[in-house]
């Protein structure tokens, strides 16, 4: 079971509910070349669990599944604690990071995410106000294990909260702008600096939030009515 302690420090649960139509809008506003009948649907998409990215690779846009949990790849084991958040204003201070940030970035379509707002640890989901999803800025690396299996892995990179996300919690993620998008999904461009200066919080209109069931709590719950609204 994951520790509820570690999931209040910062983004620890988000919604994937891409569905058929959805995904045929996001291959062509994108240009994803390597095209899916399907991404699976996760209402409550934990740490450890596989989620979809897009990277670009020799210059074409791809989606692939990542582990939720960032191995570095000179890592000797998978380690204990799953490193599913980078934080903007550290990033350039640790090479395994900053290296991410310069060589390998990636996009990650959400319909949402969970947080746990601080005085009484009530969940909230927090989703566009218009559009089907957010994307998600964040960093990946390929690990490969002792047995010689190769596992790609990803980080959420997260920012301090706008006026919105405040009330609830400090932290939330990146959330790219579709000016940001293609310099971002650019493999070619390596200015460590100005692609930092990418990773601000999102406006306060583009969010929509409201309080969901307890049930968030466990990973084992992945149905809609995680993201169903309750009073409070």
């Amino acid at each position: 079971m994951l520790s509820i302690q570690r999931i209040y420090k910062m983004c620890g649960r988000f919604a994937q509910v891409i569905k058929h139509d959805q995904l045929k809008k996001l291959i062509d506003e994108l240009d994803i070349k390597n095209r899916s009948e399907q991404i699976e649907l996760n209402y409550n998409l934990a740490p450890t669990q596989a989620c979809s990215a897009i990277i670009n690779n020799k210059q074409e846009n791809l989606l692939s599944y990542f582990r939720w949990g960032l191995i570095p790849s000179w890592s000797k084991e998978i380690p204990s604690y799953a490193l599913i958040n980078v934080r903007s204003d550290t990033i350039l201070e640790k090479p395994s990071f900053k290296n991410g940030l310069t060589y390998r970035r990636c996009i990650v379509p959400a319909t949402g995410f969970y947080e746990w707002r601080k005085p009484d640890k009530l969940p909230f989901f927090i989703y566009p106000r218009e559009g089907d999803y957010f994307f998600f800025a964040g960093i990946f690396d390929h690990y490969t294990a002792p047995d010689g299996s190769e596992i790609p892995s990803l980080a959420l990179i997260t920012t301090e909260a706008n006026p919105s996300m405040a009330a609830i919690h400090n932290r939330m993620p990146v959330i790219l702008t579709t000016k940001d998008m293609p310099t971002w999904l650019n493999s070619s461009f390596r200015d460590s600096a100005s692609l930092q200066a990418m990773l601000n919080p999102c406006p306060d209109a583009l969010l929509a939030l409201h309080p969901v069931s307890r049930m968030v709590n466990s990973p084992q719950n992945n149905s809609p009515e995680c993201m169903y609204q309750i009073n409070e």
